[in-house]
């Protein structure tokens, strides 16, 4: 197996969000592993990679859809060599409108991701972990923290 560098980890957060905001025409699943499983939004239970991106993709490709996303410093750590996980804050805005559609917006203003690579045997860093959820304002657990 190849080693995961940070960078690779960070690469591919990347991509996640440019495809997420509609601003790369890469595909969400060409970044998770066949058998990921993932924790979104509101979800009471994980779901298969293949149920949560069905739902990604028609969400970005609604016609009117707007995303913009603001990432936190990413912590990458990497227990084995071909293993990463990496933990970040996001903002993240998506509004959808225009004629025929009936108008959305939803705003995560303060969200925590938690994602774990895998290089498969192809030498292919993949997504096999996702948690995505809402955090508290960092700013107010640094002061109420200590």
């Amino acid at each position: 197996m190849s080693s995961l560098s940070p960078d690779q980890v960070r690469a591919q957060i990347d991509e996640f969000w440019q495809i997420m905001c509609g601003k790369s025409s890469g595909r969400l699943d060409e970044l998770y592993s066949s058998a990921a499983l993932l924790w979104t939004g509101k979800a009471r239970k994980p779901e298969t990679a293949a149920v949560a991106l069905a739902r990604r993709a028609q969400q970005i490709a609604a016609p009117g859809a707007h995303a913009e996303v603001e990432l936190g410093l990413i912590e990458v750590e990497s227990p084995v060599p071909s293993l990463a996980i990496a933990s970040y804050t996001y903002r993240f805005r998506y509004t959808r409108s225009g004629e025929g559609v009936s108008p959305q917006q939803r705003r995560t203003m303060f969200g925590r991701a938690t994602q774990i690579f895998h290089v498969d045997e192809r030498g292919a860093v993949r997504i096999v972990h996702e948690h995505l959820s809402a955090a508290t304002n960092p700013e107010v657990a640094k002061i109420s923290g200590g």
